[in-house]
Order: structure tokens, then sequence, then C-alpha cells
């Protein structure tokens, strides 16, 4: 895992030294430069595969190609062989090395098998082009810059920002985004000249400045097909994942696993420790009472006889942290849980460079109770055409009605039956309950809670499972979940890889009939059986969502940050957030109302970031 970093055009003295400051924690094992005008390259290294011989920016014979690589090729060995047999001669052990021969011999068409998550600058010296190219499912960052000195690139906005030909003036639409939804969906910055390459993408840009993009994958929307034979899918899905977790625990150093007792990353364990060549170290967070994951987790360490290191909130309170990891993002996530990611990272970091991840299990199995609700409702309008006219009613009815429908994991409360009452008023228009389910501040709201303009209106969207799902693999799955777990791990110089997220995988489950994947109050019905026929704990455990309860053991910790950050001196320096709706949320959150800590903290995390960085 490393950083890159570089530029088109002029030569500007020193720039290419700061902008892989901006990078240097993600490779601090070594560096490289590579400058031939105008193509100026920087790269910084995270020895994890050949690590005597696998530095960069690496050449092909004869120094036509040129290569600056963040990230891992699992299935590299098995390319290697396959060119190996077609003339291509290696020079080093490195999964790097694959990418620019294999180029040499298929063209850009290559880039489609490559089976990993990965960023890469590939340059065509003589044909005077560079590629950029990001992995299927946007598992690793890349942004670039289209400007009037030509092109800047790099695995951080924050490095792209230097060149001084990049607008940094601030974007309000994806402000606001981040405000709705407590991250910025699609490829938008905060800083208005950055844009982030979309995943599954190739940018050609010739050494003039033309440039043109096109996908070699797409998530394609799920087509259930009739076969229901379940044992089947089991086998298959099995294999699939099998094969997932041999191939990414290739590494030349240890790798070790992140723990929370849940289904996802117990059915990790346990194929991780069928291919481990040596005992796995597993982590896991301490959230104590009632959000707990530590028993669950010892349970999967006890079967899979894995090393268990717990990790615990230091003395200072559940959100001690907090600006550290909003400040080292380049896409703030405005979520507590940010805060024991970034003490779970920098744990394993003091004994790791690798670890393996649960991300993306919920996005391709079906696990989000969103999802669950939003099907309810697209049934309800369909059943009873009338069903609008109810929505007066929703704040008499029991919370316990209500979160069938509408599921926090603190009680409904006035804000939340709020909600529910304009999603019912909303029925007939799928996209609009979409953005309500998936926003803290609403359409409605966002007008006095920011001088940011309303949202504008966006294209329809279908509240099939097949629909949602799709479209959260496209949005939420790159821009916040990927995003979040690739920053606060790189920070701390750790490889954090996600073996759900193999696109063998991800096709092979696009036929799978609904019920594998939902089944009356059940989630991830196919994924609880793979772990069942494989020997695993906790197949049958209900979800928990990984919840930082902010406003009920933490509120105090939260008022002080809001006094901190949100108060009239700070607000009015940034000038975006108003002070009534500020002060209307914090009376809601000492009623202790769930939805008002959502808004506050993300609030709080945008003046952090702006603060670190604009």
């Amino acid at each position: 895992m490393c950083g890159i970093a570089g530029y088109l055009g002029r030569t500007i003295p020193g720039l290419l030294p700061r902008m892989m400051i901006g990078i240097r924690h993600r490779g601090p094992d070594g560096d490289g430069e590579f400058i031939s005008s105008p193509l100026h390259l920087g790269h910084t290294r995270l020895a994890v595969i050949d690590l005597q011989s696998g530095s960069q920016p690496m050449f092909s014979a004869g120094r036509r190609l040129v290569t600056a690589y963040n990230g891992e090729i699992y299935n590299y060995l098995e390319l290697r062989a396959e060119l190996e047999a077609r003339g291509a001669q290696f020079q080093t052990r490195s999964d790097t090395e694959v990418i620019p021969l294999g180029f040499q011999i298929d063209g850009p068409g290559f880039f489609a098998r490559l089976i990993g998550m990965f960023a890469f600058a590939l340059a065509d010296v003589d044909r005077r082009t560079l590629y950029l190219v990001r992995d299927h499912f946007g598992i690793k960052p890349l942004y670039y810059s289209k400007t009037s000195e030509g092109l800047a690139f790099g695995s951080s906005a924050q490095s792209v920002a230097m060149h001084p030909a990049v607008d940094r003036s601030l974007n309000p639409t994806a402000i606001r985004d981040y405000l709705q939804f407590r991250y910025v969906p699609g490829g938008r910055h905060f800083f208005s000249g950055v844009e982030t390459l979309p995943p599954a993408t190739i940018l050609e840009c010739d050494f003039d400045g033309g440039v043109s993009t096109t996908e070699f994958w797409t998530p394609r929307r799920r087509r259930p097909e009739a076969r229901t034979d379940v044992d089947a899918w089991v086998d298959d899905t099995t294999q699939r994942l099998d094969d997932s977790l041999r191939i990414q625990l290739r590494a030349d150093v240890p790798v070790g696993l992140f723990l929370s007792g849940g289904v996802d990353s117990s059915a990790i364990a346990t194929f991780a420790a069928r291919h481990a060549t040596g005992p796995l170290t597993a982590y896991t967070y301490a959230m104590e009472g009632e959000h707990d994951e530590v028993a669950g987790a010892a349970a999967v360490v006890r079967h899979v006889g894995a090393r268990h290191v717990t990790v615990t909130p230091d003395g200072q309170g559940g959100l001690s942290g907090l600006y550290e990891a909003i400040a080292c993002m380049d896409h703030p996530v405005g979520d507590a849980i940010v805060v024991p990611t970034y003490h779970l990272c920098q744990a394993a970091a003091r004994d790791l460079k690798v670890v393996l991840t649960g991300e993306g299990a919920d996005e391709i199995f079906g696990g989000y109770v969103h999802f669950s609700a939003l099907l309810k409702l697209e049934r309800l309008a369909r059943a009873v055409p009338f069903a609008r006219r109810i929505a007066g009613a929703v704040g008499m009815l029991p919370v316990a009605l209500l979160n069938q429908f509408f599921d926090y994991q603190a009680s409904l409360g006035r804000l939340g039956r709020q909600k529910l009452a304009r999603m019912i008023e909303r029925l007939d228009d799928p996209r609009a309950l979409y953005r309500l389910a998936s926003s803290i501040i609403d359409d409605e709201d966002i007008v006095a809670a920011a001088h940011l303009g309303a949202p504008a209106r966006e294209a329809p969207i279908e509240l099939s499972l097949s629909d949602l799902m799709q479209d959260t693999v496209r949005t939420w799955l790159p821009y916040q979940i990927l995003n979040k777990m690739d920053q606060l791990s790189m920070i701390h110089g750790l490889e954090a890889r996600v073996p759900f997220l193999d696109p063998r995988l991800y096709d092979l489950l696009l036929t799978a009939p609904d019920s594998l994947f939902i089944d009356g109050r059940d989630n991830k019905v196919l994924l609880r059986r793979v772990l069942e026929r494989a020997g695993g704990v906790n197949a049958r455990r209900p979800k928990y969502a990984f919840h930082v309860p902010i406003e009920q053991r933490y509120r105090g910790e939260l008022v002080s940050l809001c006094d901190e950050w949100l108060g009239p001196a700070v607000t009015s320096r940034h000038g975006i957030l108003n002070q009534q709706f500020i002060r209307a949320s914090l009376e809601a959150l000492r009623e202790g109302e769930f939805l008002a800590s959502k808004r506050l903290l993300a609030m709080i995390g945008l003046h952090m970031w702006l603060d670190a960085h604009a």
C-alpha cells in the first residue's frame, strides 16, 4: 500500500516534493520520483509484497512505461504466470510489475482483469499518454484536477490542491451534501477544483492536455433468476468467498483482522483461518454497555484460534480523537464511528501493516436496515392507495409500532416521527423517500440549517431491492464506507483489505433471489448460511449497527464539543451554518433526540475539517 502524486505541465520548482509530503503517511517505508517534462511523478511506499525490489516508480524494459501504484493486485501470481507464457519478462516479485507488462501486451483492456484494490498512474512516455486508473469498487482513492496548467493527481486531495493552479474555493453543493448525508456522494470535493476519479474508471490524458474517461466495469443491477436451490447458492458463494480470502492473504508481512463478532467479520475470520500460514491477530473495539462487541468477538477468536487484542477508549472519553480523525480525511465523514475506527487502526498499526475488514458485506448481501424499511413503505404505497392520509397520525402511534418501519438504535423520538411522517406523505415519490431515509437533515430543513441554497432535483429511483443495493454500491460504499476506512487506516500506515469486495463475488450474487438477502426480519440470509456451512460461530447473531451512543452516554462530551466548535464566533468565521438551527438541535439533544446528536456531530465535523484544511 502506498501513495502517489504528480502532475502534467511545466516544471514548478519544489511542487512535487510538497505534493509528496501530503502522501508521506501512506508510504513510510520509502519514496521515489520520476521527472521527464511534462510528466512529474512521485511515490511513497508501504512495503507489503517484495520488500526488497518493489520500489517505485517502476519502469518497463527500455523505460517506455513508468508506473506509480497504490494498492494490492491479489491475483498477480496468476496474471504473472499467464504473461510470462506470452513472453513477458519480470525483473521483480512485486505485484506492481504486472501493471506495465500486462498493459504492454493487452493495452488498457488489461486493467479490468486486475482483482484487488488499486489506484495508479501509468505513463506511456513514447506515446505521450498518462493513464489514471481506480479499482472496481473505489477501495483506494484517486483525486485529480484539470487546470490551465495541465493535470494534477494523487492519492490525497490535499496533495492535489497544493498545485497553484487548483481552485481551492469551497464547493457549496459538496458541503450541503455532507451536512445532509454525513458524507459527499459522487465525485464532488469540498475544494471546487478537485474531483474524485469514479470507481472502475480509466482517465486518459495526453501530454498536451486532452482528457477522456472510460469505465472498465460497472456494478450492474441485480436480476434475480428462478434458480432457488439454496444449497447450490451456498456452495457457489462459499467457493468465491474462500478464494477471495485465499488470495487476499498474500503478503510478505503478517496479516491481522478487525473483528466485531457479527456475521461479517466472523465469516472473514473463519475463512482466513483456513489459509493463514500463522496465527491471526484480531482487534476488537470495546464500546462497553449494550453496544459492546467483545463477547461476540471472543467466541470467534476461541473458535479460530486467533490472538485477541481489545482496544478501549482512552481516559479522555468516548469522543476523544474526533478532531484527529476528521482532520486526517480528504473527504470528511460526519459520524462518531470515525473515532473508534481511528483508534482501532492506530492500535493495529503498532503491530502490523495489513488487516482484513468486513466492509462491503452489508452492501452486497443486503444488510442495511433501511432496505427493509423502504421495501415495506413501497409495499404500503401499492397496497393502500390512501396511505398518505395517515401521515398526520404518526405522532400518536406507539414507538414500537413505528420502529417496524423506521428502526433506529435509540428511541424514534420527535425528529424521527417527523421524518417518518414526511416519508409517508411522499409515498408517491421514491427518490424523495430514499433521500429522507438517507439524510439526517432533510431537504425541507437544509435551507434553515445552512446558507447553501436548496438541493437540486435528482434522477428517479425505484424502491426495489435490486435498485437500492445497486445505488448503495455506487454511492454509499465508495464515498462513505471505503473512504472512511482507507483514510483512517492509512494515516497510521496500515493497509485495510476488504475480502467481500471481489468483483467475481459481486457478479455471482447478481442473479441470486431476493429471499437470500432479506427474508422477513432476517437479513444477509445467504451469508449466514455460508458461515453455518463453514462451521463458523455467530451466524444467527442479530445485526447490531456499530453505534457510538453520543445521544446518551457521551451527551456531555458532545455538548462541550458544540460549545467549542459551533459557537457564534466559529459559526460567523466560516459563514455556513445558522445559529438558530444549532440552538434548536442542542435543545433537541437535551431531550435525548437521536437525530439531533447526528446533526450536531456532522456540523462539528464540518468546522473541524475547515479549520484543518481550508
